[in-house]
């Protein structure tokens, strides 16, 4: 049975979504195409963002296993699978983004000889694989320090990774105070929206009252 609170919070929960899914919407529009890429920098910076938004989801499900290890919290257990999830699903979106821009960019659908690529990938296969097990083995530790394990793994590998033809920093270098306020207010977008991934992949973990 459905509570005037829990419909409340429901259409906040949409409403909020909506927002953030036509603010992302608009900052692709806005984009103006740059001029060796044309309008290819729209998914160029989508690529971008992605990138940005699953490693500090990574990094939030790292830090609720590390909580984990201290207390015997349902809830926070929840909270931790439920954001490993939304990581896991973030990298894939991120993963499909990278290979349409580099497709339009360089013309090929994986850049097997840039490093950075390569760790994309690596951080892909590595994080699924963690996920399914931690579902497999269905243990409180075990979540805790998988979690802060592909963490760690995530970040050093994408952080580390050197670069051969992938601009280092083409948001800061660019030198359009359009581009930059545009790629963070699309960073903000995609953030509530990771963020209400999280929210509703922990609300469908809760056990159902019969």
């Amino acid at each position: 049975m459905t509570t005037p609170q829990r419909s409340s919070r429901d259409t906040a929960f949409w409403l909020l979504a909506g927002g953030a899914g036509l603010l992302l919407i608009a900052t692709l529009a806005l984009l103006p195409p740059e001029k060796t890429l044309g309008p290819v920098i729209k998914v160029i910076f989508l690529h971008g963002a992605l990138v940005r938004i699953g490693l500090l989801t990574f990094l939030a499900a790292g830090l609720l296993g590390l909580a984990t290890l201290f207390t015997r919290s349902e809830a926070l257990l929840r909270w931790c699978l439920a954001t490993q999830k939304a990581a896991v699903m973030i990298w894939i979106v991120y993963a499909l983004s990278s290979m349409i821009s580099t497709r339009l960019s360089w013309g090929e659908w994986i850049a097997w000889d840039e490093p950075r690529v390569r760790a994309s990938i690596y951080v892909l296969g590595f994080s699924i694989a963690a996920l399914l097990i931690v579902l497999w083995v269905n243990s409180r530790l075990f979540t805790g320090l998988t979690n802060i394990l592909v963490a760690v793994v995530s970040w050093l590998l994408v952080r580390g990774a050197s670069i051969l033809r992938h601009p280092f920093d083409p948001i800061g270098t660019s030198g359009s105070s359009t581009y930059t306020v545009l790629y963070w207010l699309m960073v903000a977008a995609l953030l509530v929206l990771a963020l209400l991934l999280v929210v509703w992949l922990q609300r469908r973990s809760i056990p159902r009252q019969t």
